[in-house]
């Protein structure tokens, strides 16, 4: 029986073939050839349980037969350590327990890796991991949302004046719409723009979505995002904090869910995908 990975052969110590792929569920075999992935065999070589044919150490080893991320193998042998069988695609780990299915995927995802809306939609639903220099885990999911709420959504303004560029108005419905001032109903840039019918950035296309889908949506800036919501009243707390996304870098994301978990909200990211608002929910989990 041969073991092979990429070009380096390999010997069992203290182990048949049927062990390590009944106890460790690790390598494809091939007649009478198990192959194994460059995860499999450092992790069955700092098990023990197979050395080189040549006689190597292990940075050698690893030269010899991992050409990719470190942090890739580091996330295998985390998953390992759960009891959970585990096989790869590049960045991407399909794991499960025994006698189970395959759960969604998790994904290596970098702290400072730039990542766009489309590619985070495409690989959805998944479980996104990020390593720090310390070797610190977090995990977070990502899932598809078409969220809905049941506000009042019918907005009517009596009248809309202007002084200077701030757009008022003495009476809107529902009450929620513009914020009291002196007398009057003050609208920002959004509200002004929806009723206007100037949609002009994504930001509006995003407000006017949201509004669409029966959401009290009010300034996000003093969490750090655009838009939070409410699905029926302002007397309870808004659900969502809403951002939206075209190319950002992890780290970004992993701070707006932090703080959206710190004051009991959900993160909602917003993006087109071939002209239309799609919506990802993103929560972070203690372990999986």
């Amino acid at each position: 029986m041969d073991i092979i990975c990429k070009n380096i052969h390999f010997q069992l110590s203290n182990m048949n073939v049927p062990q390590i792929i009944n106890k460790y569920h690790t390598g494809k075999l091939e007649g009478d050839t198990l192959f194994l992935d460059p995860c499999e065999s450092i992790y069955l070589y700092m098990k023990g349980k197979i050395v080189p044919e040549t006689k190597m150490n292990m940075v050698d080893l690893i030269n010899s037969v991992f050409n990719e991320d470190l942090y890739i193998y580091y996330v295998y042998s985390v998953l390992k350590s759960k009891g959970f069988i585990v096989k790869r695609d590049g960045y991407r780990f399909f794991y499960r327990r025994p006698g189970e299915q395959y759960n969604i995927p998790v994904i290596l995802i970098k702290e400072g890796e730039i990542t766009d809306f489309s590619w985070l939609y495409e690989n959805l639903p998944a479980i996104f991991i990020t390593v720090d220099e310390e070797k610190s885990i977090t995990y977070f999911r990502a899932d598809f949302i078409d969220p809905e709420g049941n506000a009042d959504s019918n907005i009517s303004v009596r009248k809309l004046g202007k002084l200077d560029n701030i757009y008022y108005t003495t009476n809107t419905r529902p009450e929620w719409f513009g914020q009291e001032f002196m007398g009057v109903k003050i609208l920002n840039k959004f509200e002004a723009n929806y009723v206007l019918g100037e949609p002009g950035t994504e930001e509006d296309q995003l407000y006017s979505d949201l509004v669409k889908h029966h959401f009290i949506v009010k300034s996000g800036f003093k969490y750090g995002q655009n838009f939070r919501i409410y699905s029926d009243s302002m007397e309870n707390h808004a659900e969502f904090l809403v951002s939206l996304m075209k190319r950002e870098e992890w780290y970004k994301i992993s701070r707006a869910i932090r703080l959206s978990t710190s004051v009991r909200k959900k993160t909602l990211v917003a993006g087109f995908i071939d002209g239309e608002l799609k919506y990802i929910d993103i929560e972070r989990l203690r372990d999986i």
